[in-house]
């Protein structure tokens, strides 16, 4: 392969890992701003459950587990 395709393969690589931790922040701002704890409900036959509890913790959760992915590949590789 020569240096334009593996130019393009990095940054592919690179624009792949950045926007799965853009999407983690997106997720989790988009549950803050829009669905803040106590605004939303849903009742089941046990007891009722706030989304946010749910959402906010697994997209932050999201975005650390996609920002290590994203370190050990920055750190695995050579710059662009």
């Amino acid at each position: 392969m020569d240096g334009v395709g593996h130019s393009i393969l990095r940054a592919d690589a690179w624009l792949w890992h950045l926007s799965n931790v853009t999407v983690g922040v997106a997720v989790f701002l988009a549950t803050v701003l829009y669905a803040p704890p106590g605004a939303y409900s849903v009742n089941l036959i046990i007891a009722s459950v706030d989304p946010f509890y749910i959402v906010a913790p697994f997209s932050l959760l999201y975005t650390c587990w996609c920002g290590l992915d994203l370190w050990r590949w920055y750190e695995d590789n050579e710059i662009l």
